[in-house]
């Protein structure tokens, strides 16, 4: 699966704040997932994830990273970069 195009600013911005764009491998075309993960130097956090189903973008972020269920929709969306960042501003990131 490829990772559907995203805007200068936005890939930018991932960038400077150390996140990536991750494709989860072995999904049915139209069925994608992808991953938002945050790079703290050896370390990863899951940030969340979008899907595509049905013609949207469900976006899960992560807002209870101790919690029993760490995910939560926080959205849907037509455009991917639309359900990105919703991920990134929802997300919670605990040390």
């Amino acid at each position: 699966m490829t990772i559907p195009h995203v805007s200068t600013a936005l890939r930018q911005s991932l960038d400077r704040h150390r996140f990536s764009l991750r494709p989860q491998p072995g999904v049915p075309v139209g069925e994608e997932t992808v991953h938002i993960v945050l790079d703290h130097g050896e370390e990863t956090f899951h940030a969340g994830r979008v899907s595509h189903d049905r013609g949207l973008w469900s976006a899960l972020a992560v807002v209870r990273p101790q919690g029993l269920w760490r995910a939560e929709e926080v959205g849907r969306y037509e455009s991917f970069e639309d359900a990105v960042l919703t991920v990134l501003m929802s997300f919670t990131y605990v040390e």
